[in-house]
């Protein structure tokens, strides 16, 4: 594979020119676009063109189907959202706190079983926390990862130093996964405010299945995504798919979350419902619009073929969708291709 990297002022600012004149030409529209950084790579006798956070910005913004994009730009440098006026920082890459346990090196707190490794932590407790003292006194939220204890110690800790420092009453700042986390860290969750953005498809996942847990983790597998302590302590989880890592079907994430392969941290359907709806719109301050039906909310639904109140929870996996509706119209594909559609978000203003 070969690589080119076009981050010139010079080269960049000529793309841009480029890009103004396609969207004057196709479009009949003045913009003024300024591309950040342009890397270009081929593979296979192909070329793919990979832009920075911008271009994921105008898919964002140009889709028309009702889908709903939320960008969280993946950076430790504060800078960069704030130049880009984006309310949200932080992620699964560069705020990636530790690894995961497929590979042994998400951090834990004490060895892995028969071993004298405790995983990797990425970036020291300092760092850490000015990233986010800095991101909170800049008002964005932030998302970091954390599987491991001592991950989920240090992204806690980190955002309770940033709060402390200066105090905000509806931040909404998450930790993504959570998997093993420390009660004296859930009590933190809970007097700060902190949200979990959760994967109930990792509880018996076929590529780090229990009983590979347990060889590894011992008794400490048994703690595992802990999801009904967690809404004991009123924590408010959002469920997601990790992506491409397991399966992006909610209905799957309810039925784990019912069926926990630890029953004591089982949790209800409404409760299992409300973490795959309204939870997750409230992490990005979308519940407003989406995520319940309500009488002036956006009127995203679908239909099932059984009312999963009505069944065993043993069945959940088993319920199948007949229609999704987006913005009240029945769900189509988006048309026009992926670059009509990054044109329509240079045009088009809105969040993302």
């Amino acid at each position: 594979m070969d690589e080119m990297r076009l981050e010139s002022k010079f080269t960049t600012g000529l793309v841009s020119k480029i890009a103004r004149t396609v969207v004057r030409k196709k479009l009949g529209y003045d913009m003024d676009i300024r591309l950040n950084r342009l890397r270009t790579t081929v593979v296979d006798e192909k070329t793919h063109v990979h832009l920075d956070v911008d271009l994921e910005r105008f898919f964002a913004r140009g889709i028309t189907n009702g889908m709903q994009m939320r960008v969280f730009m993946q950076t430790l440098d504060v800078n960069k959202a704030v130049k880009r006026k984006l309310p949200r920082i932080g992620g699964c890459f560069e705020t990636a706190l530790d690894g995961c346990f497929g590979s042994m090196d998400a951090a834990l707190l004490s060895p892995y079983e028969n071993t004298s490794d405790c995983g990797v932590l990425y970036y020291s407790d300092e760092k850490v926390t000015e990233f986010c003292k800095a991101a909170n006194r800049a008002g964005l939220q932030i998302e970091m990862h954390a599987i491991g204890d001592k991950a989920f110690v240090q992204a806690v800790r980190a955002i309770k130093a940033a709060l402390d420092d200066l105090p905000r009453e509806d931040h909404r700042h998450t930790i993504i996964h959570a998997c093993l986390p420390t009660a004296e860290e859930i009590a933190v969750c809970e007097r700060y405010h902190i949200n979990l953005a959760v994967q109930t498809a990792f509880i018996d996942w076929p590529q780090e299945p229990d009983s590979y847990l347990e060889q590894i983790l011992g008794e400490r597998a048994g703690r595992l995504n802990p999801i009904r302590t967690f809404c004991e302590h009123g924590l408010i989880l959002s469920a997601g798919s990790d992506g491409p890592c397991t399966d992006p079907d909610p209905l799957l994430w309810m039925y784990k979350a019912c069926n926990h392969s630890n029953p004591a941290e089982s949790i209800s359907v409404q409760q299992a419902l409300r973490m795959c709806t309204y939870n997750g719109y409230y992490t990005t301050f979308d519940e407003r619009e989406r995520g319940s039906l309500e009488a002036g909310k956006i009127a995203d639904m679908v239909l099932l073929d059984r009312n999963p109140y009505d069944i065993p929870k043993e069945e959940l996996a088993s319920v199948k969708v007949k229609q999704l509706y987006l913005r009240g119209q029945e769900y189509k594909k988006g048309n026009g291709g992926g670059a009509a559609q990054i044109l329509r978000g240079m045009i088009k203003r809105g969040k993302c």
